[in-house]
């Protein structure tokens, strides 16, 4: 097991462990860490090992959206944070750039990974972006804008209200069910609703995909996708941070190709 792995499955352990603690069921721990004994085992994609074991705490406690209030006041501080964005787009005329930067600034709020220090939504739009490759999006294709997290995904209806008005074929895809602080239907309205709770981007085989997060990059890469696309992110783990050359927390836009040649599966067998 090389060093990625070690932080990787480090990361695991200790955000699920801290899930339960979030969730005031410090009692479950020794069920759950016998879990993921049995998970860290397996073959499963990255994403998959993720999903499954936030799944085993929502049957362990007998929730089916545990972090159902804390996505309520994240959709608040979304919603007025949009407002903000809103009128600054206005006053560019719409600019897809300015629009992917601020999309790409709000993937800031994440309660699973290993060393994440919370910034304020607000104070997070407008940091530095690293754009790390061409941004070249398509007229013929739908875009499939897979959204990620709760309250971030105000700013990205922003983004897609932006390519829309440039002419482009936007749907917004997210999941049925609960999956950490992940958006789903439950919370607001989206062109394609996927079912269960994995990562929607494994159900996307057309089009051109511009995913939001660190979990649909991951669902992308294991996934082999074909398709093209763009990812908007934080490097909001050393790991990242360190392959992408960026401090940690960095907000990054890079597409498929470029995202492939930097992260490539000889030298980086997973990360979250």
């Amino acid at each position: 097991m090389n060093m990625i792995d070690e932080k990787c499955n480090l990361c695991l352990i200790e955000n699920r462990v801290k899930d339960l603690i979030n969730l005031k069921k410090q009692d479950k721990i020794p069920y759950l860490l016998k879990n993921l004994s049995y998970q860290l085992k397996s073959n499963k994609d990255r994403d998959s090992l993720f999903v499954d074991t936030f799944n085993y705490i929502k049957k362990l406690i007998k929730d089916k959206d545990p972090y159902k209030d804390l996505k309520m006041n994240l959709n608040k501080i979304g919603k007025e944070a949009s407002l903000m964005i809103r009128k600054e787009l206005i006053e560019n005329n719409w600019d897809l750039n300015l629009a992917l930067k601020f999309s790409a600034s709000a993937n800031i709020i994440d309660t699973n990974v290993l060393g994440y220090e919370y910034i304020d939504l607000k104070e997070a739009l407008h940091d530095e972006v690293k754009v790390l490759s061409d941004i070249d999006l398509p007229n013929d294709k739908v875009i499939y804008l897979v959204l990620d997290n709760s309250g971030e995904a105000y700013i990205d209806l922003l983004l897609k209200e932006a390519l829309i008005k440039k002419g482009y074929n936007v749907k917004t895809v997210i999941r049925k069910n609960s999956y950490e602080i992940d958006v789903t239907s439950n919370e607001m309205d989206a062109d394609i609703i996927i079912e269960g709770n994995y990562s929607p981007i494994k159900k996307v085989d057309d089009g051109f995909i511009i995913a939001k997060g660190i979990a649909n990059l991951e669902a992308y890469l294991f996934s082999n996708k074909k398709i093209d696309s763009l990812h908007l992110f934080r490097a909001k783990c050393e790991v990242l941070a360190d392959r992408f050359n960026v401090k940690k927390n960095t907000p990054i836009i890079i597409n498929g190709k470029k995202l492939l040649k930097i992260l490539k599966f000889n030298t980086l067998s997973s990360f979250h």
